[in-house]
């Protein structure tokens, strides 16, 4: 009997900073098969939506260009930077390549297990930490003519003032993200990317300025995600799109609005200091005094090729001396055209303060064990993201050497992007390179549909990563509809140009196996990297009317069968885990 849930007992901390939570009780494994069930007949004959994004309407605010012009300061790096590799430390033993699959990856690929254990799953996870020194094969040759993620902000600007210009900036980047989780071979560095836009979450059709969400993607989160986190939150720090997000382009000391405290309390809230468990750091006198020390970050409005790249303009800079954090950071009062380097030095204090190693511990941890971790791996992890001046690639190797990591192996809910890219690399899936194509508007719906739409977050705290938040029956059926869909090749239109295709039969081994029991067996172990239980098996070929006993060809040979049996195995709990 199938009866074990979806999720195990972690409850959400009442002081956790996600904001919003779904909830819903677990869904049993033997009501998931009679659901899905259902849901893949009739995804099977469900048209793939699809559609352009509407443009704000939001007007452009028409700035007036001031009378002195301050220099611009240098952009971000965009090269991946190499993390520090130590030893493994004691309790990684227990990470065995099924586990680093499920937490370390988007999910399991042809042929991603073979090469983890000719390479040994440890040598196989310091390449993932340092895949630029490692020489780790990604996907950016899939994105040629994507102009808009290397393009500076004015010529995005340009791009948007084109006709169909707002819709490619969104497609370019969507498709994009989706075809670099999909088939790079850097997936930590893509699961980075991911935890880290979410962390410095813009929404990026909040204003007019949607152009800059692309080069932001590029330079903040991509050019740092295994780096170092103090450089990160200065290059966040600098960002047009995050200013313009959390409304610091009017945050003006001389004007009658005055200094605005948005960007302020969400650095020091969300992006550094945070609230772990109740315990809070900062208080609203030191929201105050951040706001002034940053006022005055803005951007470019001169008309030039740097327009709406990071520029300080002193003459809307808070001159009032600052003390805050019980004196961690604190500056006499300024003159006219000082400001610029004390926002730096503010930056690096909270970026190096106690409670943000704490509360960005906390985060990954959250992310790679349980919704639940321990205070004694919290700490420890803190201290060593303190003892490497903020690096993320040592600490996050402390935490997958740490026997609580290798424990919490599905005690995590895939997310809904998670989801849909484990699925297409699940199944080997053809994705076309083109962003212009049916398959960028049907992801997108999907990912609308499943409640993840990529960088469409309003609020900035990114979606939740916790379990409670996507434990929702319609969630589910959406997730299991878009799998029945996958399976069927009807994902996108087959009778349109460029759709996503599978080929299932060519996953399958040769030989074959010799039951139906056996060979749904093997579709778990392979496509969703898990073992079914023989309760589940049965369960399954009773769902589906196959005979368990009789040939496995019955049913590879029949596409609408196998079809119906790769969607209910990739619906299966155990695939919806990490």
């Amino acid at each position: 009997m199938i009866n074990a849930t979806l999720a195990p007992p972690d409850t959400q901390d009442v002081a956790d900073p996600e904001r919003d939570a779904r909830s819903a009780s677990p869904l049993s494994r033997r009501a998931m098969l009679a659901t899905t069930t259902a849901a893949l007949a009739t995804a099977a004959c469900a048209p793939a939506g699809g559609g352009k994004p509407v443009p704000s309407t939001t007007a452009p605010p028409a700035p007036t260009t001031p009378p002195t012009v301050p220099p611009t300061t240098a952009a971000p790096t965009t090269t991946i930077p190499a993390g520090p590799v130590t030893p493994t430390p004691p309790g990684g033993e227990g990470v065995t390549t099924r586990i680093a699959i499920d937490k370390l990856t988007f999910g399991p690929a042809p042929g991603l297990a073979a090469a983890i254990e000719a390479r040994g799953v440890w040598s196989w996870i310091d390449d993932q930490l340092n895949p630029v020194a490692r020489n780790v094969p990604d996907a950016e040759w899939r994105l040629a003519g994507y102009a808009t993620l290397t393009n500076t902000h004015r010529q995005n600007f340009d791009v948007q003032d084109s006709d169909d210009g707002w819709y490619r900036l969104i497609e370019e980047l969507d498709h994009a993200t989706v075809q670099r989780a999909v088939y790079s071979h850097r997936q930590l560095y893509e699961l980075m990317c991911d935890f880290w836009s979410n962390h410095f979450n813009t929404w990026r059709q909040k204003t007019w300025m949607l152009f800059l969400k692309n080069r932001s993607n590029e330079t903040v989160i991509r050019a740092n995600a295994l780096g170092k986190f103090s450089t990160m939150l200065l290059a966040s720090a600098r960002d047009s799109a995050m200013l313009d997000y959390l409304d610091n382009l009017p945050s003006d000391a001389s004007s009658p609005g005055g200094v605005n405290e948005n960007y302020a309390r969400e650095l020091m809230e969300l992006h550094s200091l945070g609230i772990v468990n109740g315990v809070q750091t900062h208080t609203e006198a030191d929201v105050r005094g951040v706001a002034k020390v940053i006022s005055g970050w803005s951007i470019n409005w001169d008309d030039n090729a740097t327009r709406y790249d990071f520029r300080f303009l002193p003459w809307q800079h808070s001159l009032d001396a600052v003390t805050v954090l019980g004196g961690a950071f604190s500056r006499p009062a300024r003159t006219y055209g000082q400001g610029y380097d004390d926002g730096v030095r503010l930056i690096d204090v909270l970026a190096h303060h106690p409670a943000t190693a704490r509360h960005i511990a906390w985060k990954l941890c959250k992310r790679f064990v349980s919704d639940t971790p321990s205070e004694a791996l919290i700490a420890s992890t803190a201290a060593v993201f303190t003892a490497n001046d903020t690096a993320i690639a040592p600490t996050l190797r402390h935490i997958f050497s740490s026997p609580e990591f290798a424990a919490g192996h599905k005690r995590k809910v895939r997310r809904p992007f998670e989801v849909l890219v484990g699925a297409l690399r699940a199944t080997g899936a053809a994705i076309p390179l083109g962003w212009n194509t049916q398959t960028t508007d049907k992801v997108r719906d999907m990912l609308d549909n499943l409640g993840q739409p990529l960088y469409e977050r309003h609020s900035p705290d990114g979606y939740p990563d916790v379990n409670a938040f996507w434990l929702s029956s319609e969630g589910f059926l959406q997730r299991w509809a878009m799998l029945g869909r996958l399976a069927r090749n009807k994902l996108t239109d087959p009778t349109q140009p460029n759709p996503i295709v599978v080929n299932l039969p060519s996953l399958l081994p040769s030989p074959q196996p010799p039951t139906v029991a056996a060979l749904i067996r093997w579709l778990a172990e392979n496509l969703g990297n898990y073992t079914m239980s023989d309760a589940d098996v049965a369960d399954l070929c009773s769902a589906c009317a196959f005979t368990a006993t009789a040939a496995g060809t019955t049913v590879s040979g029949d596409a609408n069968k196998l079809a119906l049996a790769v969607g209910l195995v990739l619906s299966h709990p155990s695939f919806q885990q990490r």
